[in-house]
């Protein structure tokens, strides 16, 4: 059988954004999406968002009207 292909690079972690929101907050930059994104240098922002969530830095999304 033929070997497995990799996944490229690993994903951020949980623990990768909770340090950046610390450097953000240390810098006395806004925490967010983008911010944590230049911060860290790579991520997708909805992996981030998620762990914005988790961390307790962002909202749940809004439902839309109706």
């Amino acid at each position: 059988m033929g070997k497995k292909k990799g996944r490229g690079r690993p994903g951020i972690t949980l623990e990768d954004v909770r340090r950046a929101c610390q450097e953000l907050e240390l810098q006395g930059r806004k925490v967010g999406p983008s911010n944590v994104r230049i911060e860290l240098g790579t991520g997708s922002f909805n992996t981030i968002q998620v762990h914005l969530r988790t961390l307790g830095y962002a909202s749940r999304p809004r439902r839309g009207k109706g």
